[in-house]
């Protein structure tokens, strides 16, 4: 699955908050807010440096928009780690920062982030000499812009003994699903070093596309990310099993056939912080359904830090089997406005379903928008770009992740009317990965649809009388229509209708 991948490079830029329901940010826009990256840090005594990576990110469903910020200052006060820890700037950063005392600089005149990624500076960190194993102290960054103001975050940077924390067993398990089907996953940790750990922790997200399929107690549940505590002391050598197979129970309107699946990583409390802040900075509840335990297979000490350098992370590979695609449908409309006026048209794409779409790596759908002969685009929405000079077409791109079943999303473009009579354009729909019904791939953008004429006018008592004199024909609805909606009112004793379309940002 693509997000697994997305996942990967996340995963090195530790201390950002993913999210999956940020709105696009177009070019030249900053983040609101941005999202910091400047990680926790644990220093082994006598151990290597740690590098700290500082930027800050604008996680898109499409990988980022691109912004640029201008007149940036970054500062980092690590006037709180005497004793602590040593701090060093890692290479030139740029030749934008500058070291004084406790205090590093760095100052940009403007500073791009291409892919909404921004990268500031390197931050080397060393334990200091003689630092016993506890010894913590903080770190504090503060980003200022033009265009974002202040932003602050502060890292823990701590003294930890060194363990080896491992991922027992397969670290890559392969599942086969259906749409709607749960399968059952066996993790296991190892103990690989000397030292007793006590305590770990289990990370994993969750994706737009599958769910667990039980929340524990022991663990805290955010939108997008997850972790699980467990106070178990890993002796040395040994492996320790989940009490129960974890269930992960698939999105019963999936793709398929398709390949989804989570990842469970192993850390050490200290560790996984960063972690633990995402899963928090996303409301994160702890579930309801009992405790999830670890048990042995075969003396506390304070923090400590994974120094072991392998593999400490269970890959799942769901492969969901079955025929189910998504049928998008182009959505026209139909305007009336006098020349000279403006009128609002709202055209998009529905998704008649009965699968979602995933939304990444590429959007979920896409519509071209020809503009009627005989109107000008007074405003273009977002998410919408000209295909041409005489700006007649525009291809307009979702932005959802996923596009779910029953789901319309809607453009608003505002026509002004410079000829009279019918004008007729249209949308035209496309799907990522294909559509295998083509037939309502294109709908019309009609401005002043010619009104029908009734050949056969039908008379109706005049308003006040009974019967005879004068009489008003009746051009409207068809009869058939009006005799219908009769039926419906006797059957159903229904006053109103009422039609709610929702635009999907």
């Amino acid at each position: 699955m693509a997000p697994s991948r997305l996942r990967r490079l996340v995963a090195g830029l530790a201390g950002l908050i993913a999210s999956a329901a940020l709105a696009p940010l177009p070019a030249n826009a900053a983040p609101t807010p941005p999202e910091l990256s400047f990680e926790h840090v644990a220093l082994v005594p006598d151990g290597p440096a740690k590098i700290q990576h500082v930027s800050y990110f604008s996680y898109q469903p499409t990988g980022g928009a691109p912004y640029t910020l201008h007149d940036v200052k970054a500062t980092i006060d690590t006037s709180k780690l005497a004793g602590v820890a040593t701090v060093e700037l890692f290479g030139n950063s740029g030749g934008a920062c500058r070291t004084a005392g406790t205090l590093i600089t760095c100052t940009f005149d403007a500073l791009g982030a291409p892919e909404g990624y921004a990268g500031v500076a390197m931050v080397s960190y060393r334990a200091a000499e003689g630092a016993a194993v506890g010894a913590e102290g903080t770190a504090t960054l503060t980003i200022s812009s033009r265009e974002l103001g202040s932003v602050t975050r502060t890292a823990k940077i701590t003294v930890a003994e060194g363990v080896q924390l491992a991922a027992a067993g397969e670290t890559i398990l392969s599942r086969t699903s259906k749409p709607g089907g749960t399968v059952s996953v066996p993790l296991s940790v190892r103990n690989d070093g000397k030292n007793a750990i006590t305590g770990v922790e289990m990370f994993f997200y969750i994706d737009p596309w599958y769910s667990p399929a039980k929340r524990y107690r022991n663990c805290v549940y955010g939108a997008s990310a997850a972790y699980c505590h467990f106070e178990t002391t890993l002796q040395p050598g040994t492996t320790y099993a989940v009490s129960e197979p974890v269930g992960v129970k698939v999105r019963a309107d999936i793709p398929a056939p398709s390949v989804v699946g989570p990842t469970y990583n192993w850390k050490t409390p200290v560790d996984n912080r960063d972690n633990v802040d995402r899963v928090m900075a996303q409301q994160g509840r702890a579930g309801t359904q009992g405790e999830l335990k670890l048990v042995a297979q075969s003396a506390a000490k304070g923090a400590q830090t994974d120094t072991g350098g392998g593999v400490d992370w269970h890959n799942v590979i769901i492969d969901v089997q079955g025929t189910q695609t998504a049928d998008v449908a182009a959505v026209g409309a139909k305007v009336t406005a006098a020349v000279g006026k403006t009128v609002e048209a709202k055209v998009g794409v529905r998704n008649l379903g009965p699968a979602f779409l995933p939304g990444f790596p590429e959007p979920a759908a896409t519509a071209t928008v020809r503009i009627p002969k005989g109107t000008t685009v007074a405003s273009v929405p977002d998410d919408c770009v000209a295909t041409g000079n005489d700006r007649t077409t525009y291809v307009c791109t979702t932005t959802v992740m996923p596009f779910d079943p029953d789901t319309t999303i809607t453009w608003p473009f505002r026509l002004t009317v410079t000829k009279s009579g019918e004008l007729v354009g249209s949308v035209t729909a496309k799907a990522a990965g294909g559509d295998p019904k083509a037939g309502n791939d294109t709908a019309k953008l009609t401005v002043n649809q010619a009104r029908a004429v009734s050949t056969t006018p039908t008379t109706r008592p005049a308003a006040g009388g009974s019967g005879g004199g004068a009489t008003l024909p009746i051009t409207g609805a068809p009869v058939a229509v009006v005799a219908g909606v009769g039926v419906v009112l006797l059957v159903g004793g229904i006053a109103a209708f009422t039609l709610t379309r929702r635009r999907r940002t």
